[in-house]
Order: structure tokens, then C-alpha cells, then sequence
């Protein structure tokens, strides 16, 4: 009984943890910018205060280039448009 009764109180913990109702999410978001590592940088900062805005915690080795586009127009000022997701790990 006393091995039952363990395994009981241990579901329960991990049922009451934060940890066990976090969820993972995958934001998206597009950026401009006047080259590449402008345009990536900028959806990455969008990313990552959307997922703090929302009390998450952001994954940023899960960051992935979706889209990438470069204007042929020569007088767009940030000519790079880049699409992005990332992983997003709210709590519960």
C-alpha cells in the first residue's frame, strides 16, 4: 500500500505543477528590413517580444526563416521581407 500511496501523491504534485499545463505554441510574424540579417533579425525581436508580451518563455533554437523575398524596386527603403516562426513555451 505504502508504494500505491507514493505513486499517488506523485501524480498529484505533477498534476498541480505549472510545468505539467505549460503549453508550446509557434508564433509567426514578418519583418522588414535593408538587408538579410536585418530582415531576420527584426522577425526575431517581433517574435520574441510577442511570446514575453504573453508571459512565455521563447525558444530561439527553434527560430525558422519561412519566407524570404527581396524587392526588385531599388527605391524601397528596407527592400528584404522575411516571414518567421518560433517555438513559444506559455504557461498554463
Amino acid at each position: 500500500m505504502t508504494r500505491l500511496h507514493s505513486l499517488i501523491v506523485t501524480a498529484t504534485l505533477l498534476a498541480a505543477s505549472p510545468l505539467a499545463f505549460a503549453e508550446t505554441v509557434n508564433l509567426t510574424n514578418s519583418a522588414d528590413g535593408a538587408n538579410r540579417d536585418a530582415g531576420i533579425t527584426a522577425v526575431k525581436k517581433k517574435l520574441s517580444d510577442a511570446c514575453t508580451e504573453r508571459k512565455g518563455t521563447p525558444d530561439a533554437a527553434s527560430f525558422e526563416v519561412v519566407f524570404e523575398k527581396t524587392s526588385e524596386n531599388p527605391n524601397v527603403p528596407k527592400p528584404y521581407y522575411v516571414d518567421g516562426k518560433m517555438k513559444c513555451e506559455l504557461p498554463g
